[in-house]
């Protein structure tokens, strides 16, 4: 029987950058990018302009990934990609039509 290799970790041993605990946090969504760019989907205006057809036409696609898809979409529109990449979005409630706390 073959003993099996122990994968090390960033604790042991391994380096433990800076940007290791703040970038990356959504890792899913980068790789459901790479694999809209192994499809051909290689610019921000084919992923935005990407219908749903063509969505569930990736190969191995999941309702999370058509998810992510959804949400990536909607940064790129926001222009706010590293934003949702990096795991760090604003979240902003708007109020329509409503002032509240100010004065008039």
């Amino acid at each position: 029987m073959k003993k099996r290799k122990k994968r090390r970790s960033k604790t042991e041993g391994g380096d433990n950058l800076p940007f290791d605990d703040e970038m990356g946090k959504n890792q899913k969504a980068i790789k459901v990018l790479q694999r809209l760019f192994d499809a051909g989907y290689g610019t921000e205006k084919e992923i935005v302009n990407m219908a749903m057809d063509e969505m569930l036409a990736l190969p191995g696609v999941n309702v999370a990934d058509l998810c992510i898809i959804s949400e990536l979409q909607k940064s790129i529109k926001a222009n706010k990609v590293i934003s949702y990449l990096s795991g760090k979005t604003e979240v902003k409630e708007e109020t329509k039509g409503t002032d509240y706390g100010g004065t008039t």
